[in-house]
């Protein structure tokens, strides 16, 4: 058989299969990798034999993008001979090809492909029996699915050429079928949905005027921003000054049997400053208090060094001097008993107490 004739033939093969697809169209399948198993008719090279040869090839196509696909390939087959000097010969390759499918699992698909790879000629008889490289290029077409679980036909042809024997040129016809691997098939399920007419009602929204501190004076009123949550204020959110008040700076510690500040107290007292520059005309008694351990005397001293710590802390904040006046009174006027590590903790503080004018 001349290869001319041949490609005639091949051609309106691949025309035949081509029709097929068309009575196969089903769901298409949603997938990123394939298994092709296939038979393949080889039309020798005439330097070769002029008989054929047969071989089955396996394929496993991975999807690198919308249309282009990886194929690790395999074949190993038989070229027969019928020179009675010359054994059969006998064939494998392991190769990859990069293959480009012009549609996306369509009903009809066809793809062209070129790859490289190594290949094994076995000839008994042939001291040139050798391990090679070979190259080759193809087309072929996939159709739709033909079973439910995504079977699809698959027909290629490549020209292949092995560098055995100073360089052969084969044929390979291969029709097949090729299974998807990790499939989910895309289905279009139709939904009706009821939905009911929404009844609108209309309600009035007052917005209620702000009030940042929380002294109870908005802040369009309020002429002392910033005041201690706590206080007494008057109609115009300054605190009374007219009378005594009192309040504990919760969270204002210290390091142990130190007058150091700790994080969580600076923090507190950076609001504390901004209520007091506020109301500038406010003046105040920070009050020093420790529990009952260790002697009045060391008591005193460490109180009034705290109370004069908060008083440093404030000024440096932005605080006039003249606002604040520190006062240690060590352990006196526990508010909680001393018999208890909750208690210690609690009589260790500083008050605010307004200083009434």
């Amino acid at each position: 058989m001349e290869k001319s004739n041949f490609l005639k033939g091949l051609g309106g093969a691949l025309c035949l299969f081509a029709v097929a697809p068309l009575t196969m169209a089903q769901q298409p399948l949603q997938y990123h990798n394939d298994l092709s198993v296939l038979g393949t008719y080889i039309e020798p090279d005439d330097e070769r034999t002029d008989d054929y040869g047969s071989a089955f090839r396996v394929s496993y196509g991975i999807r690198l993008g919308e249309k282009v696909w990886v194929e690790p390939t395999f074949f190993a087959g038989i070229i027969e001979t019928s020179d009675p000097v010359r054994t059969d010969y006998y064939q494998q390759g392991l190769g990859a090809d990069l293959a480009y499918r012009f549609y996306r699992d369509n009903q009809f698909t066809p793809f062209v492909l070129a790859g490289i790879g190594v290949s094994r000629n076995d000839v008994a008889d042939n001291p040139a029996d050798e391990i090679g490289g070979f190259g080759n290029v193809g087309l072929g077409f996939m159709t739709s699915e033909i079973s439910d679980s995504g079977l699809r036909f698959r027909a290629e042809a490549r020209y292949l050429y092995d560098s055995y024997d100073d360089g052969l040129s084969d044929i390979h016809v291969s029709a097949g079928v090729s299974v998807p691997l990790g499939t989910t098939r895309k289905e279009v399920v139709e939904s009706v949905k009821y939905i009911d007419k929404p009844v609108i009602v209309e309600k009035e929204v007052v917005a209620q005027p702000a009030d940042t501190d929380r002294d109870g004076v908005v802040d369009g009123v309020d002429q002392c921003p910033n005041t201690l949550i706590g206080l007494t204020v008057d109609a115009v959110g300054c605190v009374r000054t007219t009378e005594a008040q009192s309040l504990v700076l919760l969270g204002v510690t210290f390091d142990t049997n130190s007058d150091r500040l700790t994080a969580n107290a600076r923090d507190i007292l950076d609001g504390t400053a901004q209520g007091l520059k506020g109301q500038p005309g406010m003046r105040v008694e920070l009050s020093g208090y420790t529990d009952s351990r260790g002697s009045d005397e060391y008591n005193r001293v460490l109180s009034q060094k705290r109370a004069t710590a908060v008083r440093t802390y404030l000024i440096r904040a932005g605080v006039s001097p003249v606002q604040l006046r520190a006062v240690g009174y060590g352990e006196s006027d526990p508010l909680y008993s001393n018999d208890t590590a909750e208690g210690r903790e609690r009589n260790r503080r500083v008050e605010f107490n307004v200083i009434s004018q």
